[in-house]
């Protein structure tokens, strides 16, 4: 994203993605009491549906530069970012390369109010997830 472009093979689909904190809250959760989870399945979203412009809005407010969603294909994308940075890894890369098909299609976009539920709290929004991310640099104040 140096160069101001968030590239993902998603088109104009919208999705709920989920904040990294509220999986590893939700994690530790099951973990200290799993009886409650055993044999259940949950379809566990973010807050809000969103395409990825307004997730690049999130990033251009948090970033406090220009970011512009660009569309790429699923084929090309994996090969230049999956296959690339995850040979090492060949689970995950499958993994990525499912979620891009899965999203690419459409899926996930939808809300359900299972993760709030689950925690017993809302879930957290994007632009949350990214204000939060240690790795991330805020723009100095003026």
């Amino acid at each position: 994203m140096a160069d101001g472009e968030l590239r993902l093979p998603f088109g104009d689909h919208r999705l709920a993605p989920i904040a990294a904190d509220d999986v590893a809250e939700l994690c530790a959760k099951i973990l200290a009491d799993p009886a409650p989870h055993v044999s259940q399945s949950y379809a566990l979203t973010g807050p809000e549906l969103k395409d990825m412009h307004g997730i690049a809005e999130d990033f251009a407010a948090v970033l406090g530069r220009p970011i512009t969603y660009v569309p790429e294909g699923i084929g090309t994308w994996n090969k230049t970012y999956v296959d690339t940075t995850m040979s090492a890894y060949p689970h995950i890369a499958e993994h990525l390369k499912t979620l891009t098909r899965i999203i690419g299609r459409g899926g996930y976009g939808r809300i359900t109010d299972e993760l709030g539920t689950l925690l017993g709290r809302p879930p957290k929004t994007v632009r949350w997830a990214l204000e939060n991310h240690p790795r991330i640099r805020k723009p100095a104040a003026a």
